[in-house]
């Protein structure tokens, strides 16, 4: 058997070593989600409320994931996708305490869609920021000290 890498099998990491979307925590309860692949159905973003799901199942109950987004690279979606986007968000907003999504503005069309995903959430601690200095800093207000330097690598990444 292959060894395992961030749960996926190394040869499965590397059929799908293209864009991808991923949902992890791998330090306390900071949830990292990247968005690279896009969305262009609903079905891709159920997939990612599957990860999301699994992942935060492994918190206790009574704990709240922090959610840090790397959209940055996230090509615009599809009308559905926006759709299902908004209600499986809204759907997290119980389990989730902050959630911080970076994004490009070289990509107008796609940030305006994620800005209406949120305000669609209906979560107050839900933002979207376009500099990682000021991202962090809100994050951090939240974060232990091993989550914060997680985060830090996450960015990195």
């Amino acid at each position: 058997m292959k060894p395992l890498v961030d749960g996926m099998a190394q040869s499965q990491r590397s059929m799908t070593a293209g864009p991808r979307n991923t949902a992890v925590i791998r330090t306390g309860r900071l949830l990292e989600i990247r968005a690279e692949a896009g969305y262009r159905t609903a079905e891709e973003v159920n997939r990612i409320f599957e990860e999301i799901s699994r992942e935060t199942a492994k918190l206790d109950a009574s704990t709240r994931s922090v959610v840090i987004v790397d959209w940055r690279k996230c090509p615009v979606m599809s009308p559905d996708a926006v759709t299902r986007m908004a209600e499986g968000i809204g759907q997290v907003n119980a389990r989730t305490e902050r959630s911080a999504t970076l994004a490009a503005n070289e990509s107008p069309t796609a940030v305006l869609q994620f800005v209406r995903v949120i305000r669609d959430s209906g979560h107050p601690d839900r933002k979207l920021f376009f500099e990682r200095p000021a991202l962090v800093e809100w994050l951090a207000e939240v974060l232990t000290p091993a989550e914060l330097e997680r985060l830090n690598a996450f960015l990195d990444e």
